[in-house]
């Protein structure tokens, strides 16, 4: 039952990131890059939903490895929608001059993401669907583990960017994010290099969305606080004509 309650924890944490995602998309013009980034992310978070109501769904009827390995297809899209978000956010960033100069330490935080991802090459056999009959799943699976590690390495850039903001919600919100998804590599370090370790990987796995979920949360909360101070400027004007 452990695993059944994580994956519909999973889901409900998707299923409220991508209403976020949603809203925010709709605060920027049709061709701001924003709007592409929070497009994209709304797409992952919706495959994500399936994804994960799929393994529900698998996990409560018993389903056999081969059928269950079909949500090879759903993961690697997920993180093909999550990565184009993630640089289309980098890229608006940089744009007004955010994120344009790594620092040292940027560059072994990158180098320490490279170490976590070699586990996870080497013991790719160790992943869920590596038994698979169906050769098509078992090399999804094996490109969804390289994948993994491109969102991570983005999140550096994300790191950098609200460091630079130094402090506000749009800041909170990019460090959300990066734990996000430093904490999915993580995990996935966890269920290759330490089999036993399943009951923190567990923990962490169903925790890491719901960092998605904060980040969201606080960048909703940008467009918000706008709105307030939207409306504490036109009561001021009309309490003053």
């Amino acid at each position: 039952m452990i695993i059944e309650a994580a994956e519909f924890l999973k889901l409900a944490a998707y299923l409220v990131a991508l209403v976020y995602c949603w809203r925010i998309r709709a605060d920027h013009p049709h061709p701001a890059r924003m709007r592409r980034a929070w497009t994209w992310l709304a797409l992952s978070s919706a495959l994500s939903v399936l994804r994960h109501a799929f393994e529900l769904s698998g996990y409560l009827a018993g389903w056999e490895l081969d059928r269950m390995s079909w949500r090879q297809i759903l993961i690697v899209l997920a993180l093909l929608a999550l990565t184009a978000g993630l640089l289309e956010l980098a890229s608006a960033f940089r744009a007004v001059g955010f994120g344009l100069h790594w620092r040292r330490l940027d560059w072994l935080w990158l180098a320490a993401i490279v170490l976590l991802a070699v586990p996870v090459v080497l013991n790719r056999d160790r992943l869920g669907d590596a038994n698979s009959t169906v050769a098509a799943m078992r090399y999804l699976q094996y490109l969804s583990s390289l994948l993994l590690a491109v969102p991570a390495a983005l999140a550096l850039g994300l790191h950098r960017i609200s460091v630079e903001m130094t402090g506000g919600k749009w800041a909170t919100a990019l460090q959300w994010m990066v734990a996000f998804l430093v904490a999915r590599l993580v995990c996935l370090c966890l269920l290759t290099a330490v089999p036993d370790s399943w009951l923190p990987m567990t923990l962490l796995g169903t925790a890491a969305p719901w960092m998605f979920v904060l980040a969201a949360a606080e960048r909703w909360n940008v467009t918000r606080a706008a709105e307030r101070m939207s409306e504490q400027i036109f009561v001021g004007a009309n309490k003053a004509s």
